[in-house]
């Protein structure tokens, strides 16, 4: 549990799930599996691989969100941390 806003983790990946879905539709964003719950899984849905296309790629370079050259993006802790002191409502 965050101490500084009193959230779970999974009330922070709720957060973020709907802050970036509300500009970028077609991403996948959940919780890592197992253990990883406390990263943030991001996937595109260019094809199978998690892949992204061009316009969601500029919407996660809108976030500050570097996508990189390989399929998906994983946020830690600290990404969400920044993510939502920046973007949180």
């Amino acid at each position: 549990m965050s101490k500084r806003r009193g959230m779970t983790i999974k009330q922070e990946t709720s957060k973020v799930r709907k802050i970036i879905k509300s500009r970028c539709p077609t991403l996948s964003v959940r919780m890592g599996p197992g253990t990883a719950r406390n990263f943030i899984d991001i996937m595109g849905s260019k094809d199978e691989f998690g892949r992204f296309d061009a316009s969601e790629k500029r919407c996660l370079k809108s976030f500050g969100i570097d996508t990189g050259l390989g399929g998906g993006v994983v946020m830690d802790w600290r990404d969400r941390e920044r993510f939502l002191k920046k973007y949180g409502r």
